[in-house]
């Protein structure tokens, strides 16, 4: 069950992706320890159609890649693995910050696309059936619905107070500080801190 946009038309793009329990869907990648480390220097990024090329020399025959972020809750814009379309490390980027000001702005939207989180203000009601739990909830792309299979493994604590959620499609959701929750939300996710 995807999430549901409630309120306004659609919903928001890009949900899916790799980096919690709903990430079976998708091959994991194989790492490469020749993958050689890349800056502005030794690469150029661009779109094209939608899709992000990568040309490593420079000069080079564009190839498409994907992004992956091998430290997804802490390490946001470094150690980035650059994969190919069967998720083969083709390079790794120890920076964004290491490229000019318009290559960095195009690989920071990439990233953020992929790994889009809705930010939960609200929680208004969680439902537990059968192994599931069914969640509507506020959030910063509207109010959403969503469900989690085995709830204690689909809630990730990353740090003190910061929690992701990955739902049954892969979505991930994140509430950044529990302690900033109304008191009601509170106290419908205690049972699950």
């Amino acid at each position: 069950m995807a999430p549901r946009m409630m309120g306004g038309p659609g919903g928001p793009r890009g949900m899916g992706g790799p980096g919690g329990p709903g990430e079976g869907k998708r091959k994991g990648s194989r790492e490469n320890p020749n993958a050689p480390a890349i800056s502005a220097e030794n690469a150029t990024f661009s779109m094209k159609n939608g899709f992000l090329y990568m040309q490593c020399p420079k000069d080079a025959e564009p190839v498409r890649v994907n992004l992956h972020r091998n430290f997804p809750f802490t390490f946001l814009w470094e150690y980035i693995s650059v994969l190919d379309m069967s998720n083969y490390e083709l390079a790794t980027i120890r920076d964004v910050a290491l490229f000019d000001e318009e290559m960095k702005a195009l690989l920071v939207r990439e990233l953020e696309r992929k790994y889009y989180s809705p930010a939960i203000s609200r929680i208004l009601s969680v439902k537990d059936r059968f192994g599931f739990s069914y969640w509507d909830v506020e959030t910063s792309g509207g109010r959403l619905t969503f469900t989690l299979q085995d709830t204690f493994k689909s809630i990730v604590r990353a740090g003190e107070n910061k929690l992701f959620f990955f739902d049954v499609d892969g979505n991930r959701f994140v509430i950044e500080d529990v302690d900033t929750l109304d008191r009601k939300s509170r106290k419908r996710i205690e049972i699950y801190l």
